[in-house]
């Protein structure tokens, strides 16, 4: 076996652990030694196609694999299904409105339509970027209807960072926050991810009753006011609902 066949099943097996994996479990279940992994690791670290946790020092697939596949992204079936939705609601909130998918325990965003008055308006999203689950709408409301286990799993692997005076970085908090937002079926940041940017998210459903993507909205504080957010909330929870019809759900 080569190497490129090794790194493959590295890559492979990053991929099926959905979380991050350390060098001796890779080595026990890939029956390679731990220089070889250890190697093979450097390499595909130096192209991202693997990131490693600065805490624990395990790998996880890199961001790299996202950009690769952009061109799977244009093509897949789900994102042609939700462009006309996406559309609809950019039309009648005036915000930038995104997609975004659960992937390997993290939260994906996969298209994004902005309004011509935000045009010059730089947000956190992108197409291909993580959004983080602590404190982004769209990866809240992801990872809070994931099964328990997996929810205690993630929040307690995964470093809780900081990006205002308001993001929630204490592990129970955000247990709690996550409780809340599947009791409500939806998800709002307010300042947590960036100042003066609000966003408001909502669950894509699909036949087997899994959540599988959020739909979100996002813009100026000054721009979602108190006074609207209900309005826009159940313009997004309809298209969402809709969304979800149109992927089998019930």
């Amino acid at each position: 076996m080569n190497s490129i066949e090794k790194s493959i099943q590295v890559l492979n097996y990053l991929s099926r652990a959905e979380r991050s994996v350390g060098i001796t479990e890779l080595s026990s279940k890939l029956l390679f030694p731990k220089s070889t992994i250890h190697r093979m690791l450097k390499s595909l670290l130096s192209y991202s196609l693997v990131d490693q946790e600065r805490d624990t020092s395990k790998y996880r697939l890199g961001l790299r694999i996202i950009e690769y596949s952009n061109s799977f992204f244009n093509s897949f079936d789900f994102r042609q299904i939700a462009k006309p939705t996406l559309k609809d609601i950019c039309r009648k909130t005036k915000l930038t409105t995104f997609l975004t998918t659960w992937y390997n325990g993290r939260g994906i965003c996969i298209d994004s339509i902005t309004p011509s008055r935000d045009a010059n308006t730089h947000l956190f999203v992108e197409v291909g970027k993580e959004m983080p689950f602590n404190c982004a709408a769209s990866a809240k409301v992801l990872l809070a209807y994931q099964p328990s286990e997996d929810i205690k799993r993630i929040i307690n692997e995964k470093t809780l960072s900081k990006y205002t005076s308001k993001t929630i970085i204490n592990p129970k908090k955000l247990e709690e926050h996550l409780s809340e937002i599947r009791h409500k079926g939806f998800s709002i940041c307010n300042e947590e991810l960036e100042e003066g940017i609000k966003a408001i998210s909502a669950p894509v459903k699909n036949i087997n009753k899994e959540v599988i993507a959020s739909i979100t909205i996002a813009g100026l504080s000054k721009r979602i006011p108190d006074v609207n957010v209900k309005k826009l909330i159940k313009v997004l929870v309809n298209s969402a609902q809709e969304l979800s019809g149109m992927l089998g759900y019930k």
